[in-house]
């Protein structure tokens, strides 16, 4: 049985080589940048007003109050070439508009009182660069501006437009399957006979994967038979990049998932690591290396975190993400936890940043089942297999939930 660092470095390893596509930028939100991008000119591209005011020269506004003749008008869009600032003058200007030629300051609107159509006295001093925005001073040509690697929000969209980038190389997005195993599983709608379940993982992991941008569908409940298994591994192959089993993969007379999977020609990884919840956690891929299927307890607890232990990185590495897993925090302890050793506890709590540092609660549960208790967790406490406990006060390390900000406790809820 693999440690979590190892099979961590197993699968990031096992992670297809990235493809690429180009879409119009309308359409590349929530994607990954797949080439670095330069700016083609400097910014601003010439000397602009900061301030609706007047543009003129500094030396006749060392000393105020001022009265200056003003000679005419500059708008931004609305270029006057013809127009410039000689010894004694002055020209209106608005927000984002070219400096005219010799002036070299802007004194804003407020600190000036217009005494008439032609003349306009300057209430306030100004040096040289006042309310000027130079020219290529914020980026110069040539500079990088974006990262590949980058997942293009709204700001990285807007920088990608100011440089003309009306197509944009991107990295394909991915498609992945849900597979829920169990002859105990009923639909979500269905009401449970005695002995049966909602299938409450499908539309749990459906929601993750959704989140990280994956195009996602969903089986239909899969029965506890080899051929049942063998018949939906290979529909999604067809039509997915990922398979995700849920359910089938620990060692019961009913779990065949890796039993079929060695037998379809797909090479396992790894099945079974040292983690809790979630020690049966398997990986497999196809001969090319094009398909990854992942196997998942059917807990749902142990669902929910193997996927963000081990889904979430291999598939964030495989859209062209630099950072691939959950954000990771030290913190001061507020509870003494005891742990079993032998393996890496992913324990649910709390996490709030309090007075400059983070406090970590320990939040209990009734198991890998008890999925109601877990979704109060806004993080996962970390405890290593050699720790038998940590006490109240001391350093933990905890991984930040993707809810984190909508379920997190405010420092007042925390015990």
């Amino acid at each position: 049985m693999l440690n979590y660092e190892t099979a961590l470095k197993k699968l990031l390893a096992s992670v297809p080589r990235l493809q690429s596509m180009t879409l119009p930028l309308s359409e590349v939100a929530g994607r990954v940048l797949a080439r670095t991008i330069r700016a083609d000119h400097g910014l601003p591209p010439f000397d602009k007003s900061f301030m609706d005011g007047f543009a003129l020269r500094s030396a006749d506004a060392s000393t105020a109050p001022v009265r200056l003749r003003v000679t005419g008008i500059q708008g931004a869009g609305r270029v006057s070439p013809e127009l410039s600032v000689e010894p004694g003058t002055a020209v209106q200007i608005m927000t984002g508009a070219p400096l005219p030629k010799g002036a070299d300051a802007v004194q804003m609107v407020e600190k000036t009182r217009r005494i008439s159509e032609s003349h306009v006295e300057i209430l306030a001093p100004v040096e040289a660069g006042t309310h000027v925005a130079a020219e290529a001073s914020e980026v110069r040509n040539g500079d990088l501006v974006l990262q590949a690697g980058q997942a293009l929000g709204p700001a990285e969209i807007a920088v990608l437009a100011v440089f003309g980038h009306s197509q944009v190389e991107v990295f394909q997005g991915l498609t992945a399957v849900i597979l829920s195993t169990g002859d105990e599983l009923v639909a979500v709608d269905q009401e449970p006979d005695f002995g049966q379940i909602r299938n409450s993982n499908a539309p749990m992991l459906a929601s993750q994967c959704r989140r990280l941008g994956v195009e996602v569908r969903s089986m239909p409940r899969l029965a506890d038979s080899p051929q049942a298994v063998r018949q939906a591994l290979a529909e999604g192959l067809a039509c997915s990049d990922a398979l995700i089993f849920s359910g089938g993969v620990s060692a019961g007379e009913f779990d065949f998932v890796h039993k079929v999977l060695g037998r379809a020609g797909l090479e396992i990884q790894f099945h079974k690591v040292a983690i809790q919840p979630g020690k049966p956690v398997l990986l497999a891929t196809d001969p090319e290396r094009s398909k990854m299927v992942f196997g998942l307890p059917g807990n749902p607890v142990s669902a929910f975190v193997t996927f963000e232990a081990f889904v979430r990185p291999a598939l964030r590495k495989w859209m062209g993400h630099r950072q691939w897993g959950l954000f990771e925090v030290s913190g001061c302890l507020t509870e003494s936890v005891r742990h079993k050793t032998g393996r890496l506890l992913f324990k649910p709590a709390w996490a709030a940043f309090v007075e400059g540092q983070w406090r970590i609660q320990p939040l209990e549960t009734k198991g890998s089942a008890d999925i109601v208790g877990f979704a109060r967790a806004d993080s996962l406490l970390l405890i290593p297999p050699d720790v038998e406990q940590i006490n109240s006060g001391e350093a933990a390390r905890a991984l930040l939930l993707p809810d984190h900000l909508d379920l997190q406790q405010s420092p007042e809820a925390m015990p």
